[in-house]
């Protein structure tokens, strides 16, 4: 995790249910200082309940952020940036957290390294292509689309849209993590 000091802003997008706010103590991120973005209504619902004294808003975090330019010291997102199935989609998130980013404020990414076992049926169907994958979730097998994103596709995006990479990596053979500063 990265290297968050007390009484920092913390924006996390794709927070899903507030899972990552149950890490961050009270005393180091106050309430209030924790702000939650997610498409699904159902999963802010439940992060409201845990978490009221903080703030969730629902939207697409691959358009414009409703949130004032230089306002956070962290953007945070952990495993959602996969989710983003075209360059736009990516372009606009790497555009947006850069903005919404104080000067010297950090971002962390975590994006999926997807199971090499579905290439084939990716590559039969042209999937491979595209980089947006199929790959069965959850018990159910559900097939969802991600799209597939290197730790070097993270690298050449954070620098393209503004950002010193501090540390881009593979982390336990399941995700590609990325460090950045935002410069300027």
């Amino acid at each position: 995790m990265p290297d968050i000091k007390s009484g920092q802003r913390i924006l996390d997008l794709g927070c899903g249910n507030g899972r990552l706010r149950k890490f961050l103590p009270a005393e180091l991120i106050r309430p209030g200082d924790y702000f939650g973005f997610d498409i699904s209504e159902g999963l802010l619902g439940i992060a409201r309940k845990n978490f009221p004294r903080d703030a969730f808003f629902r939207g697409n975090f691959g358009k414009n952020l409703p949130f004032g330019a230089q306002n956070f010291d962290w953007v945070i997102s952990i495993a959602a940036f996969h989710h983003l199935l075209d360059k736009t989609g990516q372009q606009k998130f790497l555009t947006e957290a850069h903005r919404v980013l104080k000067p010297g404020g950090k971002i962390f990414l975590t994006t999926w390294i997807l199971p090499q076992k579905y290439f084939w049926k990716n590559f039969w169907t042209g999937r491979i292509f595209s980089k947006n994958w199929i790959v069965p979730f959850g018990a159910e097998k559900h097939p969802r689309t991600y799209r597939y994103v290197t730790n070097k596709d993270l690298t050449k995006l954070l620098k393209r849209h503004g950002f010193k990479v501090i540390r881009s990596e593979r982390f336990e053979d399941r995700n590609f993590v990325a460090l950045a500063e935002k410069i300027g």
